[in-house]
């Protein structure tokens, strides 16, 4: 079963948890990040519905104000 939904640059994914997450958005340079608009970049908890905005900084790309339970 899948539990989050990952849409970077326009394209979704589903994942089955978060270190599945975390796998795909290492994948992603921080460079495509500062050349391309983030507006189509978020994570939803399909479990909850809440959707979380993605970010970056020199390190990478990582969720905005997601807490793992």
């Amino acid at each position: 079963m899948f539990q989050y939904k990952l849409v970077l640059f326009g394209f979704p994914d589903l994942c089955r948890d978060y270190d599945d997450v975390l796998l795909h958005l290492k994948q992603v340079p921080p460079q495509r990040a500062e050349i391309e608009t983030l507006e189509q970049c978020y994570l939803i908890d399909m479990q909850t519905g809440n959707k979380y905005m993605i970010d970056y900084n020199n390190k990478g790309l990582f969720i905005k104000d997601f807490n793992k339970e």
